[in-house]
């Protein structure tokens, strides 16, 4: 009798373990707060589907942390084994609008987080965004404030010889001066014979937020409320600078149409003077320029890095022809004010954005070679060069390695068809998040204006019509290289180039041609991979630093920690 009463103790303690497991996946995998499991209705709900069931907060979250253990040392492992480059991104997440504070619930323990993710393109040429590392409230010497959480992860991860580049927020104080001790360190330590020395890139999403933050710098909070009560939308407090754009966009129109003054239901509204409608004229066309080219980069499927150096090369002819037909003051120096960070991002980018320009076979170097002879952009024609003696010299160093001598081989994995498209689907650098219900309302009502957009653009020819200096490259004609050697590199670029397909994915050509260029699809497949953006889709919009999801404000730093870095590797 004992032992039996001993082995059903045994079993029902066994049971309890494996529920507060499975408790704990679930919640690490849609982001729910352990402290859920105190909250009447849960307590309810679990009583109902079994009463003897014991309910605990700590034992939970020993489970989550004892998961993310496991799964952190699948995860070094799958990266050691790894034959690739990876890209580390920072991101400082920061609680900010007092009106958002009004809808989350329970305590804020925490209200800024730093999150380091690794960014890759696996055996299956399928993208990997993997958050390595979500803190907060951590002591940090002075000293090494600027580096010790890309050095952390490195150290953590094994990483030294694999990280090529590193994708940083703009005007963080991050930059190559700041950032030489890390590069030092991880060049001397890595040996990376493929990438000896780290780039830095500059997040896209960023640029297009600091040009919008330029220009509506000077529209005060009551022109905002005129306008708003003017025109009949919300409140004001949204923090997407495209649902600003589309309100005062509407609000010139109806100006233009002299709606204000035929109406006298407007008569006794403050209307902007002679003076405020320049400057939301401004604002309306310069952005509206700007979200020109977002809503190519940014919605939709996930863009790898091959399709940013054209649109970027749009955006900015677009602006100098605005600068070229300003009609007043304002307008002028507002746009040399957004050109003038535009070609510094430019400049900083034009390597790494030309070299994925080069490795989509729609482009190669005709697209290249066609930007540096237009005389509106007036670019220098060595630059063209530089950038193909980049590539030359990349695949001069992946050739010689043993490695990059094989086609990439698709490996098994666990993950269902279904698994993948939920995966891609998700933004990998932060977690849906409660909201207002204004808020939501805005975002529903914006992503049904974007998906009738989306099937308004389907419907046309080529969505890139309008793109005065790409339809000019569509026309252009190039002389076709002479190959002095049939590398891969040189038998690629001696090809023609692929008809124009704006639905192109890139990654999917170069799994096909890999049998036939198993060096150069290598170097495609790290450089693709490389990422422009950290945010995406609507988050790629927002006005200031992007919040955390809320369930991890309550949160102790370990555990907070552990639920954002073990989503991605539940499945390893």
């Amino acid at each position: 009798m004992d032992n039996g009463a001993s082995s059903s103790s045994s079993d029902a303690r066994k049971k309890e373990k494996e529920a507060q497991r499975a408790l704990a996946e679930s919640f690490i995998h849609s982001g729910i707060n352990p402290n859920t499991i105190k909250t009447p209705s849960f307590a309810r709900l679990m009583s109902l589907l079994n009463p003897d069931f014991p309910l605990s907060v700590p034992k939970v979250e020993k489970q989550i942390l004892k998961i993310h253990e496991d799964c952190k040392e699948k995860a070094k492992k799958f990266l050691k084994g790894f034959q690739g480059q990876i890209t580390l991104s920072y991101e400082w997440f920061l609680l900010g609008w007092e009106w958002t504070r009004d809808y989350i619930k329970g305590p804020i323990l925490h209200e800024d987080f730093v999150c380091l993710t690794a960014h890759f393109v696996d055996d299956n040429w399928k993208i990997k965004q993997w958050i390595l590392g979500y803190n907060t409230d951590q002591n940090i010497p002075l000293e090494d404030l600027d580096v010790y959480h890309f050095k952390d992860a490195v150290q953590n991860f094994e990483l030294e010889n694999k990280v090529s580049t590193l994708l940083l927020p703009i005007e963080q104080g991050f930059d190559e001066e700041t950032l030489a001790p890390f590069k030092k360190w991880i060049e001397e330590k890595g040996n990376n014979q493929i990438n000896p020395h780290v780039l830095l890139i500059y997040c896209c999403a960023d640029l297009f937020r600091l040009m919008v933050d330029d220009l509506f710098s000077e529209i005060s909070s009551s022109l905002l409320e005129n306008v708003r009560m003017l025109v009949c939308w919300g409140r004001c407090s949204s923090t997407n600078w495209n649902l600003m754009l589309s309100n005062l966009q509407r609000a010139v129109d109806m100006k233009s149409e002299d709606a204000f003054s035929k109406d006298e239901i407007y008569d006794d509204y403050d209307k902007p003077s002679d003076e405020e409608w320049i400057k939301i004229e401004t604002f309306s066309k310069l952005t509206g320029c700007i979200y020109k080219v977002t809503t190519l980069v940014f919605e939709g499927e996930y863009q790898t890095s091959n399709v940013y150096f054209h649109l970027l090369a749009e955006l900015k002819v677009m602006l100098n022809q605005e600068l070229a037909s300003a009609d007043n003051d304002y307008f002028r120096g507002k746009t040399k004010q957004i050109l003038k960070r535009f070609d510094k991002y430019w400049n900083n980018m034009f390597l790494v954005l030309a070299t994925a320009s080069v490795l989509d076979p729609r482009f190669k170097m005709k697209y290249l070679e066609f930007y540096c002879s237009n005389k509106e952009v007036n670019v220098e024609g060595s630059k063209a060069e530089t950038v193909l003696d980049y590539l030359r010299n990349l695949y001069a160093r992946c050739a010689a390695s043993d490695i990059y001598q094989k086609p990439i081989c698709p490996v098994a994995t666990i993950d269902s068809e279904e698994e993948d498209e939920e995966d891609e689907e998700e933004d990998d650098y932060d977690e849906e998040q409660e909201e207002g219900d204004e808020e939501k309302e805005d975002k529903e009502g914006q992503k049904e204006e974007g998906g009738a957009q989306k099937e308004k653009e389907e419907k046309k020819p080529d969505a890139y019509k309008d793109f005065v200096l790409f339809q000019e490259f569509l026309k252009f004609e190039g002389s076709p290289r002479e190959a002095l050697n049939e590398s891969e590199l040189d038998s690629y670029l001696k090809e023609p180039v692929m008809e124009w397909n704006k639905d192109f994915k890139a990654l999917e050509w170069w799994k096909e041609e890999s049998q036939t260029y198993p060096i150069l699809s290598r170097v495609a497949r790290d450089i693709l991979a490389i990422p422009i953006s950290r945010a995406t889709s609507y988050d790629a919009y927002v006005l200031d630093k992007r919040e955390p999801p809320e369930f991890v404000l309550s949160m102790e730093p370990k555990v907070s920690n552990a639920m954002m870095c073990s989503k991605k590797w539940l499945r390893l």
